[in-house]
Formats: C-alpha cells, sequence, structure tokens
C-alpha cells in the first residue's frame, strides 16, 4: 500500500471512472475494504482543481508519491 496518494496526478485524469481506478490500484494489498475511502476521496476531488507550479520531483524519485511543496512562506508583518 502507497503511503502518499499523487493528488495531482488524479486531478489529472479525465473522468471519476478513471480516478476510482487509480486509487483502488494503488490500495489492491490492502487487505480491509476500501470502497468508502474511494467514494469519499472522490467526492473531495470534485471540488479540487490542479494547481501547477507546486509539482516537484520526489526525493525517492518515485513519480507515484505526492509532490512535495516550496518553502512555506509567512504573511508580511
Amino acid at each position: 500500500m502507497p503511503d502518499e496518494v499523487n493528488i495531482d496526478e488524479l486531478l489529472e485524469l479525465e473522468s471519476e471512472e478513471e480516478r476510482s481506478r487509480k486509487i483502488q490500484g494503488l490500495l489492491k494489498s490492502c487487505k480491509n475494504p476500501t470502497e468508502d475511502f474511494v467514494q469519499e476521496l472522490l467526492v473531495k476531488l470534485r471540488g479540487l482543481h490542479k494547481q501547477p507550479g507546486l509539482r516537484q520531483p520526489s526525493p525517492s524519485g518515485d513519480s507515484s508519491l505526492s509532490p512535495l511543496q516550496g518553502p512555506a512562506r509567512t504573511a508580511p508583518p
């Protein structure tokens, strides 16, 4: 089972059905039921849009892991 899910990669997929298949593929080694989790994640993804510019390679070089974001920025005083 993956430690992380790449949300941008899911958002790049054309349909909710494709996203569902991708998530189920990531969770295929999970022994517990995953249907409720998959459906809940799909509902949350509906309101999201891919944010260009945030994606950076992961330290392991594995593109299936979620992207790292740049350093946090603080608001000016």
